[in-house]
């Protein structure tokens, strides 16, 4: 390269480079800045009840916010996440499920077209291993597989994850006492 194209390439390099910032910083003040405005946006905008569909335990000495399977589900409609499932790995007391999702983005003025567009992706796993050491005290292993999957790629689909926002099937030891 010459030294003219090689200083457009590097003013055209610097220049794409600040449109992205400045992208990702519209992005993110449009974004939710805590987790309290996070959970209260995922209630309002999914139609969540918060006496069943979102329950909080002390870990840590945080608090750490859990949506049930009927939230996920909620969530999941209202977003029209399509997931699909494929068994990694199954025996008698162990199974990996991988979960790939689609959700369509939305137009500039917030509304979803399902056949057109972009779509993001996620792809994750969600594990169950029943016996001593296991994290499932269930002998249904690949049905917790499934769903710990599921709450997995909604979740990180809607930005939950970064929050602290985790589902009601991913652990045993998270469960809500009754």
């Amino acid at each position: 390269m010459d030294e003219l194209t090689q200083e457009q390439w590097e003013e055209d390099q610097q220049a794409e480079h600040e449109a992205t910032v400045a992208q990702w910083q519209q992005h993110e003040e449009a974004m939710t800045t805590n987790k309290r405005d996070f959970l209260n946006e995922l209630v309002k905008a999914n139609h969540l009840d918060v006496n069943e569909d979102i329950f909080k335990m002390s870990m840590g000495g945080k608090q750490v916010a859990f949506i049930t399977r009927t939230g996920i589900e909620k969530i999941q409609y209202n977003n029209h996440i399509r997931v699909t499932f494929q068994i990694e790995s199954v025996s008698k007391d162990f199974a990996v499920v991988k979960a790939r999702a689609l959700m369509p983005k939305p137009d500039d003025d917030g509304i979803v077209y399902q056949d057109e567009g972009d779509w993001i992706e996620m792809e994750t796993y969600g594990s169950a291993w029943h016996g001593q050491g296991g994290n499932s005290m269930n002998n249904y292993v690949a049905e917790m597989a499934e769903k710990r999957a599921l709450a997995r790629v909604v979740l990180k689909l809607c930005g939950a994850y970064k929050f602290g926002v985790y589902g009601e099937e991913e652990a045993d030891d998270f469960k809500r006492k009754t």
